[in-house]
């Protein structure tokens, strides 16, 4: 199930992507051979980066890409080791359900506001927080499970 996940955040990183190109894209054309440019251009490309980024987090911590600094756990008993990974997974963890809250407040304050430049609500853009979040929560709890079963 979690590959269908993959599979579907996969495949909403590349609309984005495309999304982004097509708006800088359509900015540039606007501006350099109409001689006006495109105001929601500019805005909306950074805001779609912003999911871009947090649901790539979600990819890359499926495939365990994050950078880590692992010399000195690695140096440890298997045992002590496996300790301390799961005490990181479970700190980062809580992070990610605190993220996910505060930012569900985030949005229930100021996210019915509108853009500066489209009548498209601010919660739209910021919805991006929680989801991430969930992600995150999902990838390190499938994380930890694999670690159980391969201990």
């Amino acid at each position: 199930m979690l590959r269908y996940l993959d599979r579907l955040v996969e495949t909403i990183v590349g609309a984005l992507v495309a999304l982004t190109t097509i708006a800088v894209c359509l900015n540039v054309f606007y501006r350099y051979v109409l001689g006006s440019g495109l105001v929601w251009a500019d805005e909306v490309p950074g805001f779609l980066l912003v999911w871009i980024a947090f649901l790539g987090a979600y990819l890359a911590a499926r495939q365990e890409g994050h950078i880590a600094f692992d010399m000195l756990v690695e140096s440890f008993p298997p045992l002590l080791r496996g300790s301390i990974q799961v005490i990181g997974e479970l700190a980062v963890i809580g992070f990610f359900v605190l993220l996910g809250l505060k930012s569900w407040q985030m949005i229930d304050r100021v996210g019915g506001r509108s853009i500066e430049t489209l009548p498209i609500a601010q919660g739209v853009f910021m919805s991006v927080l929680p989801l991430a979040s969930a992600l995150m929560v999902v990838a390190l709890g499938a994380r930890l499970i694999q670690r159980w079963r391969n201990a």
